[in-house]
């Protein structure tokens, strides 16, 4: 289990490096490449929010019906 959480830190850690890499090539500098991926992460994490939001309220709908016996 310990060799599969460590693949997925270095995947995700490629992954955040070579899209950096791209940013600074295509934008022309870390400082605009970095703001990119702070605006690329804040949709992110909003999209995420949102989606882990909607599946609790929906969780919970659902054992507020198999409670009420619907």
């Amino acid at each position: 289990m310990g060799r599969f959480i460590q693949g997925l830190v270095v995947l995700f850690a490629a992954v955040f490096l070579i899209l950096l890499l791209f940013f600074r090539i295509t934008e022309g500098s870390f400082a605009e490449a970095g703001a990119r991926m702070d605006r690329l992460m804040g949709v992110a994490a909003e999209e995420t929010g949102e989606a882990a939001n909607e599946m609790a309220r929906e969780t919970d709908e659902a054992i507020r019906d198999l409670n009420d016996g619907d």
